[in-house]
């Protein structure tokens, strides 16, 4: 007589693998929270012990070709349930990323690279990793920041401190002194700034790293109220309509004369000038008033340029 499949357990089953699934591709599948999905299997039969039943289910994802990995009561995937297609392209831009993270200090942004580049190479064919790793012989980028790991470092160190510092610098030739807060670091092309905050100027300023000559900390906590900068503008006509708002910014919708209002949180007020004056009549800044009057100024010296 043939068997009767008990849909409902088979249900529960394909459940219980799905979930499992899920921790794995987030990363999350510790001890604790693997046995939890399972927990309600242990009652089923008296001889069932909590490993034997998660053997069971780690077995059967392995007949499917994922392998998984167990280490400091943790589950990681080695394998995924899907390859992806990646060109040669593809290829020497993951290379790249992988050798430039090589050189950074480990900080918050390493980690978070390294996490992305991890779920870049699990769902890689065995070919393509063959390939990446010749690719990455090929790639040094030592170079790029090897000279500045311990000015960087210490930045590092200095903003996750919080302490206003006095910071000596170079800027057109000439030595600046800055009393400010450090917020973070920021990695350009060929060039690592850090961004500080300027009470005085009540502004965000990148600082090239290369440029510092001297930082300097004092006994005084930054005030986390102060970190923050707000630019409020408007913009008019087709360009109201057809703007995209970047990622540090919101907006507030349209007012009555169809004006879009923007809202700017924390871009350096000498990158954002430069990029609002290229909206021309287009925008106009609203608040805070010293950035408005800069704007204002900004304006009439490019018109004495022409009237002179």
């Amino acid at each position: 007589m043939k068997k009767k499949i008990n849909n409902t357990k088979l249900n529960d089953g394909c459940i219980k693998i799905f979930k499992l699934l899920i921790l794995l591709y987030e990363d999350k599948a510790d001890y604790n929270s693997v046995v939890e999905i399972f927990k309600d299997d242990l009652s089923e039969q008296s001889t069932n012990n909590i490993q034997v039943v998660l053997n069971k289910y780690i077995n059967t994802l392995k007949v499917f070709g994922i392998k998984i990995k167990k280490y400091k009561n943790k589950y990681t995937l080695q394998s995924s349930l899907y390859s992806m297609g990646y060109n040669i392209d593809d290829l020497k831009s993951i290379s790249i990323l992988i050798n430039s993270t090589k050189n950074f200090p480990d900080t918050k942004i390493t980690q978070d690279l390294n996490e992305f580049i991890n779920s870049l190479t699990l769902r890689m064919n065995n070919e393509d990793k063959n390939k990446l790793n010749k690719l990455n012989k090929n790639y040094d980028f030592s170079f790029y920041y090897s000279n500045l790991r311990d000015q960087i470092e210490q930045c590092e160190q200095i903003c996750k401190e919080k302490f206003i510092i006095n910071v000596l610098y170079q800027k057109n030739n000439k030595e600046v002194k800055c009393k400010c807060t450090p917020k973070e670091i920021l990695y350009d092309t060929r060039n690592v700034y850090l961004r500080v905050y300027d009470s005085v100027s009540n502004a965000n300023i990148d600082i090239p790293i290369s440029n510092i000559l001297q930082i300097s900390k004092l006994p005084q906590l930054a005030k986390s109220s102060l970190v923050t900068t707000t630019v409020v503008y408007k913009l008019k006509n087709r360009l109201a309509k057809t703007y995209k708002l970047k990622e540090n910014e919101y907006s507030d919708g349209y007012d009555k004369n169809g004006y879009l209002t923007v809202i700017n949180k924390n871009e350096p007020f000498d990158t954002l000038l430069k990029r609002l004056m290229r909206y021309t009549y287009n925008c106009e800044i609203i608040s805070p008033k010293y950035l408005r009057d800069q704007m204002i100024n900004l304006i009439n010296e490019t018109l004495d340029n022409y009237n002179n």
